[in-house]
């Protein structure tokens, strides 16, 4: 395992600012993967979703200056892919399709029986098709709030929607979760 701690985003940002290309290398390493999954929450094309990262990161280097400390360096880089990506649903002529939570694969611990394996596999493919039946606003409310990690502050930010908003929001997509769930525990559709 890597030891050496993470350089705190907000160093490597002022550092690309001033055109450091090493600390852009490290901040992309550090946000290609996270940017990338969050893309694909909008975009099913995989080739044109890593062309948004490129993009997302390009912009990053170009307006490292521009950052002014309103939010949190995940938040704006994220913003950033959000638009992006988008743009790019727009282009392509549909409407932007929450995804990435269907491709989401379940790791097994190494500490897990078959059985409690198979447990989680079948709760976490579950759980994707209730996500699914949600509405894209929904999906992308919980995939911030579960996946990001994002507090409700930041999510604001990056929705341009007050903090209420996003607390209903989450609010109300975890009860349509849990009711798609119920759903699919008894057998009906989600």
């Amino acid at each position: 395992m890597n030891d050496i701690p993470a350089e705190p985003e907000e160093d490597l940002l002022a550092a690309v600012a001033s055109a450091d290309m090493s600390a852009f290398e490290r901040l992309y390493r550090q946000y290609e993967r996270r940017v990338y999954q969050y893309v694909c929450g909008f975009i099913r094309d995989r080739g044109v979703a890593e062309e948004i990262v490129v993009d997302t990161m390009t912009s990053v280097w170009n307006g490292a200056r521009t950052f002014n400390g309103e939010s949190r360096v995940s938040t704006w880089i994220l913003g950033i892919a959000r638009h992006k990506a988008l743009d790019a649903a727009r282009k392509q002529g549909r409407r932007a399709e929450h995804v990435s939570i269907d491709q989401a694969e379940s790791v097994p611990s190494p500490h897990d029986t078959p059985q409690e394996t198979t447990e989680r596999r079948l709760a976490a493919d579950a759980t994707r098709r209730a996500m699914r039946a949600l509405s894209s606003d929904h999906q992308e409310i919980l995939r911030l709030v579960f996946y990001e990690e994002l507090p409700y502050e930041d999510i604001a930010t990056l929705l341009a929607i007050p903090v209420n908003t996003v607390k209903t929001r989450v609010y109300y997509a975890k009860q349509q979760l849990k009711l798609h769930l119920q759903r699919l525990e008894s057998g009906e559709p989600a």
